[in-house]
């Protein structure tokens, strides 16, 4: 075989070679272009990481909302409302001494979170939502499709049910309940009013915890 075909025949391999190789890396390895294609893979995992579709986080977030409005019309129908047996002045009850839970309290009851309720009473029972900025509550509030401040809304303080023993006074007590039941309904109206804002307002919070929106959209 002469040089020169030898040498024709290295440059040849040596180029296949190389476009081999480009090829190769060319797209990203297998198992990372499929993962996109799963929901059941690990938190740590690469598609954790990846950037969630805002439509998809909507979806679900719409979901969660039309669910807790739905538990927030249920409560106001049994019309069972705390008594603030507590203090002189108008007070966030989160848990009354007859076991009775607010509004938002019962929302987040009813949507599976019983002993994180159960927690908040013991520790924080005049908690006010308008005022958490992280933790288990945060996590609820950025997952339920309504915003921190329908929440709050929701979370109407009670007056006092007493004068001066800590016991309920019937007529206070109905006095109290006409009260909430006027304010629930217009809690209500103003959600509803307010879906679309909220919404997308909601949407913008949670995108900016991408843990937790995978948590919720694959959970």
């Amino acid at each position: 075989m002469s040089r020169l075909l030898i040498a024709t025949s290295l440059v040849a391999a040596l180029a296949t070679s190389v476009f081999a190789s480009e090829q190769r890396f060319a797209a990203p390895p297998p198992d990372v272009a499929t993962m996109g294609a799963r929901a059941d893979l690990p938190v740590e995992s690469f598609e954790r990481r990846m950037i969630l579709d805002r439509a998809t986080v909507r979806a679900k977030l719409a979901e969660q909302r039309a669910a807790n409005l739905s538990r927030f019309r249920a409560y106001q129908q049994a019309g069972v409302f705390p008594s603030n047996t507590f203090d002189t002045r108008k007070l966030n009850v989160w848990m009354d001494a007859d076991g009775h839970l607010c509004a938002a309290a019962t929302i987040i009851n009813a949507s599976g979170q019983s002993d994180l309720v159960t927690r908040v009473a013991n520790q924080s029972n005049f908690i006010r939502l308008a005022d958490v900025r992280q933790g288990p509550l945060m996590d609820w509030i950025l997952t339920s499709g309504l915003t921190q401040d329908e929440i709050a809304a929701i979370q109407e303080p009670f007056m006092p049910v007493y004068r001066e023993k800590p016991v309920v006074e019937q007529k206070l007590r109905a006095a109290e309940n006409a009260r909430l039941v006027k304010k629930y309904k217009q809690v209500t109206a103003m959600i509803i009013k307010n879906q679309k804002k909220s919404l997308e307002l909601a949407v913008d919070r949670l995108m900016k915890n991408q843990e937790l929106a995978w948590k919720l959209v694959n959970g």
